[in-house]
């Protein structure tokens, strides 16, 4: 089931219609207490129930809390690998859900978390002689990003790259396969952590990472089984460290001090007194102007 307009703005019709989908889902699927359910709006969190009405103002009123893309709370099942195969199964699970973390991250963050720190190979080699748009790397980045937002199988995609291989002019460096894709892409050099979390993303797991289960012949605890849900974080410091070596990124990410016009008028954050206030407090951070500052806004938070 299409989940992309719980992205939607909530005046636009495509909102509209998901949102009535989903009540439809609700009564068809959830069950209720005297026709009450959880209200997955960024204020409810699942936590309230409410009739249909109030559940379908509050969705327009609040928005719905977008990380809710598996409906547990509203009679969806949630498809769980389990296995007994130990951590080696685990991991290969992980790997196999790349597309995932192409959709969650973005293509355009995944692509600049990594594209300017591997220059080498892939990401140099064009996709056939001549070829001035794509690279080998870039190529399989836009393709295997359709395939995340359009949930394409596996199959199909890989029979899209082997039409598109004899499509292309002779010799081009296009994977045929969904393994060698996966390849491509996964020695980008990208930085990240794979955080086990609970189904409602209400519990990240860092030490804990499976459901300790005991051997009923043995006694014996092990971590059997694949995670519920991952969530994947790219580490602040590498991506700064990629956005500086781009040579246009670092020149504005240092106009605060050398492009600015001071004319003690207000007109950007530098110009503030907490800003500045900053720069006296920690003098040594305030003097080198790559030093950034950072800043967090939320429109409903999931905590």
């Amino acid at each position: 089931m299409d989940r992309s307009w719980m992205n939607a703005r909530r005046i636009s019709e495509e909102y509209e219609k998901g949102v009535s989908v989903f009540l439809q889902y609700v009564k068809e699927n959830a069950n209720s207490v005297n026709e009450t359910y959880f209200c997955p709006c960024v204020c409810c969190l699942n936590q309230i129930r409410q009739d249909l009405g109030n559940l379908h103002d509050h969705l327009f009123m609040f928005g719905i809390t977008r990380t809710y893309t598996v409906w547990t709370w509203h009679g969806e099942v949630l498809d769980q690998p389990m296995t007994s195969r130990g951590t080696d199964y685990v991991e290969e699970w992980m790997s196999d859900h790349l597309e995932d973390m192409i959709r969650d991250v973005g293509e355009d963050n995944f692509r600049r978390a990594n594209l300017y720190a591997s220059v080498i190979n892939d990401s140099e080699q064009p996709l056939y002689l001549g070829c001035t748009n794509f690279t080998r790397l870039y190529a399989t980045l836009k393709l295997f990003s359709l395939k995340a937002s359009n949930g394409w199988t596996d199959k199909s995609f890989m029979e899209l790259l082997e039409l598109l291989k004899d499509m292309l002019p002779e010799n081009n460096t296009l994977p045929i396969r969904n393994y060698e894709a996966k390849k491509v892409l996964c020695p980008m050099g990208l930085e990240y952590q794979k955080i086990h979390a609970c189904p409602n993303d209400c519990v990240l797991y860092i030490k804990d990472r499976f459901i300790k289960k005991s051997d009923k012949n043995t006694g014996e605890e092990g971590n059997d089984g694949a995670p519920s849900k991952v969530m994947w974080r790219l580490p602040i410091i590498p991506r700064f460290k990629c956005m500086f070596s781009v040579k246009e990124d670092a020149k504005n990410l240092k106009w605060h001090v050398l492009g600015r016009k001071c004319d003690n008028l207000l007109q950007h954050p530098a110009d503030s007194p907490q800003w500045k206030k900053i720069d006296e407090t920690f003098s040594e951070f305030g003097a080198d102007p790559r030093n950034l500052r950072l800043a967090l806004v939320t429109d409903g938070m999931n905590l």
